[in-house]
């Protein structure tokens, strides 16, 4: 399996307000296409910290269909509730594939194995337990 890091850039929304995760998205789908970069993730959220509905990641799923930069450069959309052929099932993200950049998606294979990405977030956050329940022991010596 190819790494998210070798095969698409990474733009994550959480924690931020409505205007600065538009500008981070813009900036990065502009840094992207001017890379050469073809498939960008974009991590929204599931929108469960919003009073109402979710904000950002309505914003993003309709900007990224309906805006004149989506026109002009985006050529697919995958929404994470359906997967992708690069990522499982993930209703926080959504798969941008970018027109007209020098590498193309149909010109790759990807071999993607749910249960390699399960194993793979698991140890992450087995690593990130283990990271804060030491942080936390350090405290408590104080």
């Amino acid at each position: 399996m190819i790494e998210y890091g070798a095969i698409m850039n990474t733009i994550d929304l959480h924690g931020l307000n409505l205007d600065e995760a538009r500008q981070k998205m813009e900036q990065g789908l502009v840094s992207a296409l001017n890379s050469n970069e073809w498939v960008v993730r974009i991590i929204h959220g599931q929108g469960k910290h919003s009073q109402f509905f979710p904000v950002i990641k309505s914003f993003v799923r309709r900007w990224v269909t309906e805006s004149d930069f989506a026109a002009q450069y985006i050529e697919m959309v995958y929404r994470g509730e359906e997967g992708s052929p690069y990522s499982g099932i993930n209703p926080g993200e959504i798969i941008v594939i970018l027109k007209g950049c020098r590498d193309h998606p149909s010109d790759h294979e990807f071999d993607f194995d749910p249960q390699e990405e399960r194993e793979i977030r698991q140890q992450k956050k087995g690593i990130r337990a283990d990271r804060l329940r030491k942080s936390r022991r350090r405290a408590s010596w104080r």
